[in-house]
């Protein structure tokens, strides 16, 4: 009968880790982020390839919907061009959208392994996002890169910042070939809502 309770104790833990771990590393929640709840999203990928922009806009959207949620592209608002900042402010008062998630692709390899942990220290553009982090990855996003061309893989940075210029929860991907569809959609796009859930920044279905 112990043995038995053992065992069943040990599948239930592995079952848990299982379920918990994530694709995602970095991570990084403001202490705050669940007031209010984020339901109404602009999803804008900063990518210069009108191809990736869109799948990453449109499988990221997605994601949201899916949970009920109302999440729109920015290339049905920009098509032409990729947003600043300012554009940015006003299509998220004038739509009355809670928050922007911000997809870009990172130079520097680091820290690649997944971990489902968050660390306490916040980002430097935390409080200012808009002004700060926002407009670093848009001019990153215009400018060719390294490997861009090649069959190599890249990481992306995740950025949910709210209309005021408070960025409140942020995840790296583990390494990802950005030509592999499947793997974007679901090693990165699919966990990006199940952790804004878990940290209750947005409602469950």
């Amino acid at each position: 009968m112990r043995a038995t309770r053992f065992v069943l104790a040990l599948l239930s833990i592995v079952v848990l880790a299982a379920c918990s771990s994530t694709n995602l590393t970095n991570l990084w929640v403001d202490p705050q982020a669940s007031s209010p709840v984020v339901d109404n999203v602009l999803v804008i990928a900063l990518d210069r390839n009108p191809e990736m922009r869109r799948f990453w806009e449109d499988a990221l959207a997605a994601e949201f919907q899916a949970q009920g949620l109302v999440a729109r592209q920015s290339y049905q608002l920009f098509p032409a061009d990729l947003p600043d900042s300012q554009q940015v402010d006003i299509v998220m008062g004038r739509d009355k959208h809670d928050a922007a998630l911000v997809a870009h692709r990172l130079d520097v390899v680091t820290n690649a392994e997944p971990s489902g942990g968050y660390r306490e220290n916040a980002p430097a553009a935390h409080t200012n996002y808009w002004q700060r982090g926002y407009m670093v990855a848009l001019s990153a996003a215009t400018q060719p890169r390294s490997g861009e061309e090649k069959d190599e893989k890249a990481r992306y940075q995740l950025d949910l910042a709210r209309a005021g210029g408070a960025l409140i929860w942020t995840g790296t991907t583990t390494p990802v070939d950005p030509k592999d569809a499947e793997k974007l959609r679901t090693e990165v796009a699919g966990q990006v809502v199940p952790e804004l859930q878990k940290k209750k920044i947005i409602a469950k279905e």
